[in-house]
């Protein structure tokens, strides 16, 4: 590998600007969900917005649906106009300018680069314990770390859609165990002491031990991975028709099989599904499931949700690889970033570049002994939170960009102005609860860990700086800047 590595960096140019390829709209869906790590969310996240939304949880999943349909709107609409990869870096940088762009770019691989490594890491721990639970010894959770990262990293060195078969088929099987899991329950008809419609009653978010913010806060992260879509438009067919269709269809369908799925574990647990949710949420899933499907199948669907960490993993690389190709390919980072394989039309620079990178996070956790729990847990956090604040500053992006220019041509009100608008108070609302609640996504005191979020800030402040610096010293690279071609 290393020698078809030297003779690539030879034969890539720095001419070559853009990546190709021929997704098409499920590929590029099942690309970006598989972020999200769908069995993995089912089986130990859902149940933490249980513990908070309690018996009409169902009902808030589909509320933040809407406004994750609704940020979708105004993204795909700000998509078409901008019609460059850079996703976040680029539509920010579009409707907010340089110096924002480049800091939402920074802020977006920072917070990409600690999912992948929290994620890495849990599925190291995650196949530890499967081992152990078979055999009853296992290898330190780092060999599992590793495998995964070098896997990870020879398919993110190839081409994409080698990567989108792989996740395309891993994520098929995820689906049909959610849904499985969901249909199985609804068809017995579960806890017989609730009404069917409970779930979905306003009355039940008014009762006592409810919190609404909290529950759709966990709600909304477990949708993210769609807004890749666009990091991908050199990468797919007919990228306006194949980014939209993507993206409506990946949050339409993952709000519907989260809202199911947690709708049937409502229905399995009744009206104590709050209480269980708080006493045993790790256990919830694997239980209901043995009740409700077939205990033999457990071992499977343990199978399944480590291979869901690794197409997590897989998604997150690839994502992240195409932030620093970019950035790269701008002269915002080394401009060796920006080579691509002649072979292979990958970012195969930056790819190595990230599995370089979380190398060397991982290994002062494995020389030192350290416990991994640092890198999925507290880490993950921040990640989470930075691209909810990014989230929140594309919804600002849109609608300047509509005050400044849209409106003089022609674009549509509803969705360049009233879908972002809406979105846009819910993410700046969701950003406050998260600056005042750290602790929920990271752990730990209210407060112990609240350094973590400003150093991202601290990120997204220097990126900017950065940008100024450019436009001093370096104007031929600050007009580069967003993706801009070179004139």
């Amino acid at each position: 590998m290393s020698i078809e590595a030297s003779e690539s960096v030879a034969g890539a140019t720095v001419s070559q600007k853009k990546l190709s390829g021929n997704m098409g709209a499920l590929s590029l869906a099942m690309t970006v969900l598989a972020f999200s790590a769908p069995l993995t969310t089912v089986a130990g996240y859902i149940p933490v917005s249980l513990m908070f939304g309690g018996v009409g949880s169902p009902l808030l999943f589909v509320l933040v649906s809407v406004v994750m349909l609704l940020f979708g709107i105004g993204y795909v609409t700000l998509n078409s106009v901008v019609r460059r990869s850079g996703d976040f870096y680029s539509f920010i940088t579009y409707g907010l300018g340089k110096s924002a762009g480049l800091g939402a770019g920074l802020t977006a691989a920072v917070s990409y680069f600690v999912l992948l490594a929290g994620v890495t890491s849990y599925f190291g721990v995650s196949c530890a314990e499967f081992h152990r639970s078979l055999t009853g010894s296992a290898l330190p959770w780092y060999f599992y770390t590793l495998s995964c990262w070098a896997v990870v990293g020879i398919l993110g060195y190839l081409h994409v859609e080698l990567s989108a078969k792989v996740l395309l088929w891993v994520m098929l099987a995820e689906i049909v165990v959610c849904l499985g899991f969901a249909f199985g329950v609804l068809s017995i008809g579960g806890d017989t002491g609730m009404a069917a419609s409970a779930p979905f009653s306003t009355g039940e978010l008014s009762k006592d031990g409810v919190n609404i913010p909290f529950s759709m806060l966990f709600a909304v992260s477990f949708f993210m991975g769609f807004e890749a879509t666009a990091l991908y438009r050199d990468e797919v067919r007919d990228p306006d028709k194949t980014i939209r269709r993507a993206t409506y269809g990946s949050i339409i369908f993952i709000g519907a099989m989260y809202t199911i799925c947690a709708y049937a574990l409502v229905t399995a647990y009744g009206s104590n599904v709050q209480q269980v949710a708080t006493d045993s949420p790790a256990t919830m899933f694997s239980l209901a499931f043995g009740k409700y499907i077939d205990v033999r199948l457990q071992m499977i669907v343990t199978v399944l949700v480590l291979t869901s960490a690794f197409a997590s993993a897989l998604s997150t690389h690839n994502v992240l690889s195409r932030y620093l190709f970019n950035l790269g390919n701008d002269g915002a980072l080394p401009k060796f970033l920006s080579n691509i394989h002649v072979k292979h039309s990958s970012p195969f620079a930056a790819s190595m570049a990230v599995s370089a990178m979380v190398l060397c996070v991982l290994l002062p956790f494995i020389v030192i002994g350290a416990k991994p729990e640092l890198l999925y847990g507290q880490l993950s956090g921040v990640g989470t939170s930075g691209v909810i604040i990014l989230m929140a500053v594309v919804n600002i992006s849109a609608l300047t960009w509509y005050l400044r220019k849209g409106r003089h041509e022609g674009v549509s009100f509803v969705k360049a102005f009233m879908a972002p608008a809406i979105s846009g108070v819910f993410f700046i609302g969701l950003v406050t609860l998260v600056a005042y609640n750290f602790n929920l996504l990271a752990g730990g005191e209210p407060g112990e860990r609240t350094w973590m979020l400003l150093c991202l800030i601290g990120v997204l402040v220097a990126g900017m700086g950065l940008a100024r610096y450019f436009k001093i010293k370096r104007p031929e690279v600050y007009e580069r800047l967003g993706r801009n071609p070179v004139v």
